[in-house]
């Protein structure tokens, strides 16, 4: 009787199969989760430069202050909106809103220069030049990154992103 060999894999080819595979996505996870964070960092970074660029723009077209202030008033987090204090009364209605912006939620933290930036409106008048030519910057961190970036707005309305060393990484 001859023998014959069927086509197939050995329960040793397999398991080392497994092992290999078992070493390579607990290698790889820790890697993704850093390039997901990273990602939504980014994002986020990118969508407040549009809605702060979106300020200025804007400011400039109809020739009168346009402001970014956080969404519930009270943190950068749950989202932003842009808006003109059409009644001059210091305060924004609805009919005043030009855009909402959804923020990141929990996963990036988002603080101003001072304490009363993270909470306060900040805004560009009729020139494209920060209001009262005062710069103003943002920090945006998470708790699993060293790295952040920082959105800087100077006194002439100029807007520019840069890293940043966070507290985070662990």
């Amino acid at each position: 009787m001859a023998y014959s060999r069927k086509n197939g894999f050995t329960l040793i080819e397999l398991v080392i199969t497994l092992a290999v595979l078992a070493i390579v996505v607990t290698w790889a996870i820790p890697s993704l989760r850093t390039l997901i964070q990273q990602n939504r960092l980014t994002a986020t970074t990118n969508q407040m430069l549009g809605v702060v660029s979106q300020a200025r723009g804007e400011a400039l077209r109809r020739s009168g202050r346009v402001w970014v202030s956080p969404l519930d008033g009270s943190s950068w987090s749950s989202g932003m909106v842009v808006w003109r204090d059409a009644n001059d009364d210091g305060a924004r209605a609805d009919a005043e809103v030009i855009r909402l912006a959804q923020g990141p939620g929990s996963s990036i933290s988002i603080s101003g220069t001072s304490t009363t930036l993270a909470t306060a409106p900040f805004g560009f008048d009729g020139g494209g030049f920060a209001i009262e030519e005062q710069a103003y910057s943002l920090t945006f961190c998470s708790d699993s990154l060293s790295e952040g970036q920082i959105l800087e707005i100077n006194g002439g309305g100029q807007i520019r992103t840069e890293s940043v060393t966070c507290g985070g990484g662990g």
